[in-house]
């Protein structure tokens, strides 16, 4: 972020307390053209466009502000400019409308810090929470050497007047080194419930009631090569959906083969119609890599790795208990020049879903390519296509160029 004199903002928002106060300012601007064949030989294709803007005030003794605001996030629609169109780019929720992306404010409270307000949430290498956003209140501190963080999340309030209708999660994470070896680690224990039993004046109850999640992993560096494992369990819940027990987890290698070359491969798998976050790096720009609050226009939603993690055989999601997929994928990434990056990677996934009678391969390449025209901006085009023809009845690609300025 670039400094803001704390005189020219006070003067601009006309707020004399202000003057205390050292702000700073930035953010960024993505523009994108996309062509995408999804499934049902479906055909996508437009310009989309974000501008986000960012605040960091530091109030003194500690405390701190910090907010970003939407713009513009909108798909190019012509004369109907504004107007919702199939897909909302870049977020599911909302388009055009200048929204808070995030906002909270940090102040310190006995040893350590209290967080209040709408907040970003990722774990486990997008895995189990991808970029997703979180009215949350938390605390983070230092115990021997690791941190503990402790959340509330109020994750749904249809109706403030029915407690049946809430839903809410409560977070507790350690993290730290493990030692002297070089590793690290993250564990995560969620439980989310209900305000109260049943479904509420409106008929709908918290889907995740009773549900219970432990995420952990692990990184670190075994001579060139480093290393990151993963896994989460989630089930339990009395709810709608995770009612069954479900595994997911991966392992993640890469070394640099040469000054110019970085090598990684991974291997992923779910069992019983696991969570998988959207932002998980499946090495294809179609299959997830596209976290909540980024999405890409490329991403094919019928390629997904996860699941809702239900047993029922008669509800609205099947009996998902023997449902599983398995990814295989490398990926390399070449510096073709100090400002030229090429990125070309090849998977294998096997998607079993026992309650729809398919146990189908999927092979995707993938190619991607950088240019740094300057220290703010990057131009980039990428491609991908994945052999889907026997399970979304069409072979799926997608292209996207654009461009993205940080500042």
């Amino acid at each position: 972020m670039n400094k803001l004199s704390a005189l020219a903002l006070a003067g601009l928002i006309a707020a004399p307390g202000a003057f205390a106060a050292d702000v700073q300012f930035g953010g960024d601007v993505d523009f994108d053209y996309y062509n995408v064949r999804g499934s049902e030989n479906d055909r996508a294709t437009g310009f989309e466009q974000r501008i986000r803007l960012a605040t960091a005030i530091d109030a003194g003794n500690g405390v701190s502000v910090n907010a970003r605001l939407n713009l513009f996030n909108d798909r190019w629609a012509g004369d109907n400019s504004g107007s919702a169109i199939d897909e909302n780019p870049f977020t599911t929720r909302g388009n055009r409308t200048v929204q808070l992306d995030y906002g909270f404010v940090r102040f310190p409270l006995g040893p350590g810090a209290l967080s209040v307000g709408r907040q970003i949430s990722s774990w486990n290498h997008n895995m189990t929470a991808s970029d997703d956003r979180r009215d949350r209140i938390g605390y983070a501190t230092r115990v021997a050497g690791q941190t503990l963080s402790i959340s509330y999340d109020r994750r749904q309030q249809i109706d403030d007047t029915d407690r049946a209708t809430d839903g809410q999660q409560l977070n507790v994470a350690f993290l730290g080194p493990i030692g002297a070896t070089g590793w690290n680690y993250g564990i995560l224990f969620t439980q989310f419930e209900a305000g109260a039993s049943g479904a509420g004046d409106t008929g709908v109850g918290y889907g995740l009631r009773g549900a219970t999640l432990v995420s952990p992993y692990v990184s670190g560096v075994m001579g060139p090569v480093d290393m990151t494992v993963g896994m989460h369990y989630l089930g339990g819940s009395r709810g709608t959906v995770y009612t069954e027990d479900t595994f997911a987890g991966f392992i993640r290698a890469g070394f640099q083969a040469t000054p110019d070359i970085r090598l990684e491969g991974q291997v992923f798998n779910q069992q019983g119609g696991a969570l998988v976050a959207g932002g998980f790096d499946s090495f294809s720009s179609l299959i997830h890599n596209s976290p909540d609050h980024d999405v890409t226009a490329t991403r094919i939603g019928g390629l997904n790795l996860g699941g809702q993690g239900t047993g029922d055989e008669d509800g609205p999601f099947g009996d998902q208990t023997d449902n599983s997929t398995t990814l295989v994928a490398i990926r390399a990434q070449l510096a073709i020049s100090p400002v030229v990056t090429l990125t070309p990677a090849i998977g294998w996934v096997n998607y079993d879903r026992d309650h729809l009678d398919i146990d189908e391969d999927v092979t995707f390449v993938d190619l991607r390519a950088d240019y740094q025209l300057n220290p703010a901006t990057n131009l980039f085009a990428a491609i991908g296509y994945a052999d889907s023809e026997d399970l979304l009845g069409n072979n799926t690609s997608g292209f996207v160029t654009g461009v993205n300025v940080q500042f």
